[in-house]
This record gives structure tokens, sequence and C-alpha cells, in this order.
């Protein structure tokens, strides 16, 4: 014990003599151990943390959404779960009034046993009951801790109590607990009857396959016996419904764990970005190591002495790692603070939408981690120096000091090629980073020219849900958004206004449609369109062309015929020869199960409504007149700045109606810039961890051409004094840095050329292979490090040679 302490206490007055590399080594460390132990918070809490209800592993979710029959069916003849259930696939947001000033709050409908069937209990008052479920059963709802705190202040007996929800009288039985996100993120209330979203009419909720299924298997059962069950029951299914929109042969369902389907689609960006920092934190070791390596180089004397006078290899083994492990300690405790810092940002992000971010923080596993980290980090830059110390030699530094030549150079070939294989690798993994972030950035710009469709700037969005309770004819819901419109277009600075049932990029409805000539299609056989439900000036807020016919008007309503505009994408599936070929304009088309055809009366460009980096689909616009909803989104053009009207538009709407609140108030411009915050995010991250890894590598490369500059002074000092010119001497240190370069640069290129394909599901029409980008970024790193090496070679360009041959 008094001996390691003594290593100790040595290894502290070792740094405080070189405050310039422990201070420069611990700061890098920290950066390193620090983002990396952030990363690892989030992808434990998100990827590998176990869902917090009881037998988490149990849970199983269905991959595509199925119908209220589907469902029945199913709940009847499965035998493979302790329960089943289903929740609606999409959240609802209904107006909250009776108690307060009217806010809109987010709703989720479940099945009366979803808390049963998680193994969770309510923090107040009790679940839902079966028979809660049942068609006019009376409204009952539980909230969320956070309304109950804001909206109700603690009330202990709240209990029974009433609230009106959507114009509907709800009885309040239960309080969920904080930290409850089933089945989605940021809910207020839990309603039942799954089934009756209030966009969706009576009529098509049966055929709607709008319900996620999700369900506990029993104790005996595995995930592939219920999928095996899972896939006879659907054979039965479609041939009793041959129509179905969820009973379609060939369209891939399974039933997945739970957690897998809630993080599918952020999990590989996860590993990658997880991947990437520990790529960096390598080039940090190979960094920090080629310096340890050098230092080391300038105390072989100081080794072989303590052999000579009989410290053993384990005696000095130990010093060189507890002086690793002091500096890895530094680093890492600064790291872990960095570490609180990043997830404390981490969990404030709004850019984009992380599944259990609530679940993200600094838990003894990760304070193990980041612990284990700085262990590794300690050993690893432990191992650099061993090379030296491992072999020494006093009688070798004697006689090389006789000689006039240093120790360090006598054993020249060895050192110099750790610190070469350090640098190279340095060069290869900082390569590697920075042809994925360019990849990356490529396909952002890509995503930015790209056309939607509409013109984004100077639109106001929100969106409102009427009361079914106040608004309980099609006739009064279509009257409100006429004079809605009416009102908000009339106000000082707004150019048009307009409603529409979806916004771009922010969630979609579906309907299949066919023609109304030739043979009748089953449901599943046509195919689907995303339906838009419009006001006349939709159109031109949105800035979309009409390619073909006219607009919708006001004599579009319930009293004309029924009417319709498509777009290109929907009229080239009908008409293939399309802008050639018969015209569509005046042909009818059939809408979902309703047999009265719509006539069409314009054609409209193609818009991207599921992003910028999606194909369009096939557009169907229905006029708001002649099929409204209760939800709906308000789109404003203004004159100037959008966001000052906020507060004129939401007073105009109050003063039709002082409980309507409206929600989600975005810039269009907001909305498009969030549904490409994941590769946005994405691509700065891994552009950053890019950026610094090669600023590393690029110091780490004239470290080490500066050292070897400076080692074999003598020998260049010799070669200008027979007769060699400056030019000379540059072009051989300089073609010393190049040739080392290029060797990290060969194995980085090839690494890339495998790994990039993991990037492959994040590129928007760029190669996961662009050679473009691989021959770009090779030959940029050739040329930074002929200017890395070009300063050291002036240097050695300038060398007395009576200077050199005194050197030592």
């Amino acid at each position: 014990m008094n001996g390691l302490l003594q290593d100790l206490r040595y290894a502290v007055r070792q740094l405080g003599k070189n405050p310039g590399f422990a201070l420069f080594a611990i700061a890098i460390t920290a950066l390193g151990i620090g983002a990396t132990t952030a990363m690892f918070s989030v992808t434990h809490a998100v990827l590998l943390k176990p869902l917090e209800y009881r037998d988490p592993d149990r849970l199983v979710l269905l991959t595509k959404g199925i119908t209220p029959v589907r469902f029945d069916e199913m709940k009847a003849s499965s035998h493979s779960y302790s329960g089943l259930g289903t929740y609606a696939g999409v959240m609802e947001q209904m107006a909250l009034s009776g108690s307060g000033t009217p806010e809109v709050v987010n709703v989720a409908r479940v099945s009366a046993n979803f808390l049963e069937i998680l193994g969770s209990r309510p923090l107040l008052g009790r679940s839902f009951i079966a028979d809660e479920e049942k068609t006019g059963a009376p409204a009952v709802a539980m909230i969320s801790d956070q309304l109950w705190h804001q909206r109700f202040g603690r009330d202990q007996h709240i209990a029974g109590k009433v609230m009106n929800l959507a114009g509907v009288p709800h009885t309040i039985i239960g309080v969920l607990p904080g930290n409850f996100k089933f089945p989605f993120a940021g809910l207020d209330v839990w309603v039942t009857k799954s089934s009756e979203l209030l966009g969706i009419s009576s009529q098509s909720r049966l055929i709607s396959p709008t319900l996620k299924l999700y369900g506990r298997l029993k104790a005996n059962i595995s995930i592939q016996q219920a999928n095996a069950e899972r896939g006879v029951l659907k054979q039965q299914y479609a041939d009793a419904h041959p129509g179905m929109l969820d009973g379609k042969p060939g369209v891939p369902e399974s039933l997945l764990p739970f957690k897998d389907e809630l993080v599918s689609d952020i999990r590989p960006k996860l590993w990658m970005l997880f991947g990437s920092l520990g790529l960096a934190l390598l080039i940090v070791c190979a960094n920090i190591g080629s310096l340890v390596l050098a230092r080391a180089s300038s105390r072989a004397k100081e080794f072989a002495v303590r052999a000579a006078i009989g410290a053993g290899h384990v005696r000095i083994i130990r010093q060189l790692l507890v002086e690793s492990l002091v500096l890895a300690s530094f680093g890492g405790s600064i790291g872990t603070a960095l570490a609180a810092v990043g997830v404390g940002v981490i969990r404030s992000m709004t850019i984009v939408d992380l599944p259990r971010v609530a679940e993200v923080h600094l838990d003894f596993r990760v304070l193990g981690f980041a612990l284990a980290l700085s262990i590794l980090t300690g050993v690893l830059l432990g191992l650099a120096p061993l090379l030296v110390a491992l072999k020494p030699n006093l009688v070798e530094f004697l006689r090389a000091n006789a000689e006039g030549v240093s120790a360090a150079q006598s054993k020249t070939k060895m050192r110099f090629s750790a610190r070469h294989l350090l640098v190279a690798g340095q060069v290869a993994l900082s390569l590697l980073l920075l042809i994925g972030a360019t990849l990356l950035t490529k396909s952002l710009v890509r995503i930015y020219r790209v056309d939607p469709g509409f013109q984004s700037d100077h639109l106001l969005t929100m969106r409102i849900a009427l009361s079914p309770a106040r608004y309980n004819t099609v006739a009064k819901q279509a009257a409100f958004y006429e004079q809605m419109v009416e009102g908000v277009g009339s106000l000082p600075g707004v150019h048009t206004a307009a409603v529409s049932l979806t916004l771009p990029f922010s969630g979609w409805a579906g309907v299949p449609v066919q023609l109304a000539v030739g043979q009748l299609l089953k449901l599943n056989e046509r195919p689907i369109s995303i339906l838009q439900l419009v006001t006349p000036a939709y159109f031109r807020t949105m800035k979309i062309a009409v390619k073909r016919g006219r607009e919708f008007t006001l004599h579009d309503n319930l009293t004309s015929a029924p009417v319709a505009i498509i777009n290109e994408s929907l009229a080239r599936r009908f008409w293939p020869e399309y802008p050639k070929g018969p015209d569509p304009i005046g042909q009818y088309l059939l809408m979902g199960h309703n047999p009265q055809p719509k006539q069409i009366v314009g054609v409209a460009a193609d818009v991207r409504e599921k992003g910028k980096d999606q194909d369009p689909n096939l557009g169907l616009y229905i006029p708001t007149a002649q099929l409204p909803s209760a939800e709906a989104a308000i789109i404003v053009r203004t004159d100037g700045d959008p966001q000052a009207l906020t507060g004129a538009i939401q007073k105009q709407i109050l003063l039709m109606d002082p409980e309507q609140p409206v929600s989600d108030i975005k810039t269009m411009d907001e909305i498009a810039e969030a549904s490409e915050g994941e590769l946005r995010l994405t691509t700065r991250l891994l552009a950053g961890f890019a950026g610094t890894a090669t600023l590393l590598a690029v110091i780490g490369l004239y470290a080490v051409i500066s050292y070897s500059v400076a080692q074999r002074t003598k020998e260049l000092g010799i070669r200008q004094a027979l007769g060699a010119r400056p030019g000379h001497i540059v072009s051989l240190v300089v073609g010393q840095g190049f040739i080392l370069s290029i060797s990290g640069v060969v194995v980085g290129v090839c690494a890339a050329f495998g790994l990039t394909r993991v990037l492959k599901s994040l590129l928007f029409q760029v190669s996961a292979t662009d050679r473009a980008t691989f021959i770009g970024i090779a030959f940029l790193y050739a040329i930074v490090a002929v200017l890395a090496s070009y300063i050291p070679a002036r240097r050695a360009a300038k060398v007395d040679p009576m200077v050199a041959l005194r050197y030592e």
C-alpha cells in the first residue's frame, strides 16, 4: 500500500512538472469521456433499460393497425394472451372546460383493461371497468399527474368530480403517475372507447384500421408461438372479410416486444452516434498516447537507471499505469460533470421526438459506465509508454551520450513505429467519421433543395377540435369553419385563411379510392390516397398550384353535387398518359365505402405530405363544407411576421365561441424544420465528432513530425553540410508526413466502404459509397497532412549545420 501511495504522489508530481501537457490531456479526455457518458445515458434509457411495467418482456404490440371487427375476433379466438387490448393510433386534442379558462388537452383512447395489461396502478382513484367500454356507457376519464397539479391543485378528492371534455361531461375516476407515458408521451387525459375517434364518422370506424393492438403474453407462450397464432387468425379473418383493409393479403405484420416497436425508428441512429463517440474516444486515447509516448522517450534514461538499480518490470508498469490512471481519473471526474450538463440539454431538446426522454439521467449504471470508461482510458494511455519502459538499456544510454547521440535516436525505429501507428489510426478513424458526416450533410442539403409543393413562408398554423356536443351536425361544423375563415381572413395583416384536415409533415389520413367506371373493387384492392378536407382558399393560402380545372368555391357545399380535386400522382395512377391522354376533369371517382361518386373538378400539383425526403403520395381533396371533421388545422397566410397575429386570431375564434380554444400554434417553417429534426441533429452531432476528431488527428500528425524533426536535428544538419538544399529537406520531412497520413487514409477509406452502409436509411438521394465524397475527403485529408507537415519541415530547412552538429 505504501508503494502504491508513493507511486500516486510521484504521478501527481510528474503532472505538475508538465502543466501544459497535463491540462491538454485532461481537457480532451474529459470531453471524450463526458460526451460518451452522456450518449450512453441516452442509449441506456431508450434502448437498454426495461420498460417500467410489470414483466415488460411479456408485452407485445402489433406493427400494423387493425379494425374493431378484427380486434373482436382476435379477442374471442386467441389463446396466447392473458390480456389483450387496443388504443387509438392517434392522439386526440379536445377542449377542456368547466373549471377555469378553456384549454386544449391531449387525449388517448384506450381499452378499459389497459392498466391491467401493463401491470400498473393509478396514483389516486381507480382504473376503468369493462362496462365503461360499452357504447352508451357514462363518460369517464383518468387524468395525468401534471394536469391534476396544474388544473385541479392536487385535490385529494378529485375522484368523482366532473370536467367538460369536448363539451361532454366526464367523471374523473383516477390520476395516473407522473412517469406514465402509455401509449404516447405528453398525455393529459385517458378515456375509453378506443375506436370512437372524433375525426372519423361512425360509418367509417368499423372499416378503418385505426386501432393499435397490444397484449400480455401468457407465461408459457413465446412471441414466436403468438405470431404463428396471429398468422392463422389473420388468414381466417381475411377469408371471412375479404374486403377489409386490415385483411389484405401480402401486407407484412408481426408482433414485436413493446419496447422494440417503441424505439424501432430511433435505434439505428442512437447506436450510430454511440459508435461514433466510441471512435472519437479512441482518437482521443491515440492522441494522448502519442504524446505520452513522446514523453516516455525523454524518460527512457530514467527507466534504464531504475531498472539498473533493481526495479523490476512490474514495478515500472505499476508506476506508469498509476500515472495514466491519475490522468484519466481527473478527466473522468470532469467528464462526468460535463455529462450531467449534457443530459440536461438532451432532456430539454425539442428538435427531435426522443422516446423515453424523461428516463434519461445519470443513475448508478451510467456512473458505473463512466468509472469503467475512465479506467479503460487510463489503461489504454498506460500502454504506450510501456513500449519504451520495458526495454531499458543503461549501457546504451551511456554509450549514446558519450557519442553525442540521443538515446531516443538510438531506438528511433521502434518508437517511431509506435507513434506512427497511433497517428495513422487517428487519421483512419477521423476520416471514417468525416466521410459519414459529409454524406449526411449532402443529404440534408438535398432535402433543403426539394420543393415540397407549397410555400411555407408567412404561414401560421394551429389545431382546433370542435365539441361534438355543441357541433353535433355536419351543417353546424361546416358553418363554423366558413364563418371562422371569413372572420380570420378579414383581420388586418392576414392575406388569406383556410382550414384543412391535416398539415403537411405532421400526420395524414388515408382513404381507398377508385374510378366510378368499371369493375367495383374491394376496399383493400383499391389504392390508398391521402385525404385532405379543405376550405376554398386552401390552395391559394398554401400556394399549391392548380394545374387543371378550378379550385373549390363557397358553392361546393352540402346541397351541391359532391366534387373533388386530385393531385397529379393520383391522375397518373388512373390515367398513366397524364398530362396527355384523357382529361381527368369531369371524371368521377369513389371514396371509401361511400357509394356516391365525386366529380373531379381540378388537378393540383403534388405535395410531399409525409416529408421532403419522401416521394409524393396519391392525394385527394374534398371540400370541408361537404365532409367536415370535428378536428382540423387552421392555416393563415400573413403579410408580415406570422407569430405577431397569434393573439388576434385566437381572440377572433373566442368571439365566435368563448369555449373554443386552439392549440399547437406554430409557423409552417417550424413544422418543416421539425420534420427534419432527427436528420439535422444527427448530422450536426456527427459533424462535431468528425471535426473534433480531424483536429486531433492533425495535431497528432503535427506533433509527430515536429518530434521527428527535433530528434533528427543532427542528421538534417549533416545533410545540409554535405550539400542538401532546403527544398530537399522540406520534401524529406513533408514526404514522411504524407506517407504517414496516406496510410491512415487508405485504411479509413476501406473501413468507410463497409461501415457507411449503416447510414443508408438516413441518406436522401446520396449513395452510402458516394465516390465524390470518398475521393474528395481523401484528397482533402492529403492536403491537410501536407500543410500540417510543412511547418516543422520549414523549421527543419532553416537548421544551421554548425548548430546542428553541436545539438547533442
